[in-house]
């Protein structure tokens, strides 16, 4: 996966994207796509390494870094920009008293850069905070 967010400047692109687009721009259904940013792997055991690391402490700049080592891909985790589709929770864990929740996901559509694309529909394994706190 090469979508990247290279500055805030992605972020608040995100606010604008829900909002009405013109001729020839990148579109969404709101029904059924989320847009965000956030930590997106290639496979679920990669996405359970980083949030297993960052349950034992691990910053998640090093879990990343160590996932992608194991890995020998640079790319198998990292930060995007996104549009897409959630399809499954695949797990649940604590960290740091807050539950981190690993969905599969399709991704349809990324921030490059320079502009949102529509992307060929990948799965891909999103880490994200989950609804509740840890008890």
């Amino acid at each position: 996966m090469r979508i990247i967010i290279p500055t805030m400047a992605a972020a608040a692109a995100l606010t604008l994207i829900c909002g009405a687009a013109q001729a020839g721009e990148f579109r969404i259904d709101q029904k059924t796509t989320s847009v965000g940013v956030g930590l997106i792997c290639n496979t679920p055991e990669q996405a359970e390494q980083f949030v297993e690391l960052r349950s034992k402490g691990k910053a998640a700049k090093d879990a990343m870094t160590a996932v992608n080592e194991q890995a020998k891909d640079p790319h198998a985790c990292g930060l995007a920009a996104i549009a897409f589709v959630p399809e499954k929770t695949v797990d649940t864990k604590s960290v740091e008293n807050k539950l981190m929740q690993i969905v599969r996901i399709n991704v349809v559509g990324g921030f490059n850069g320079d502009g949102w694309q529509t992307v060929p529909a990948m799965t891909q394994y999103a880490v994200m905070e989950g609804e509740g706190e840890s008890i």
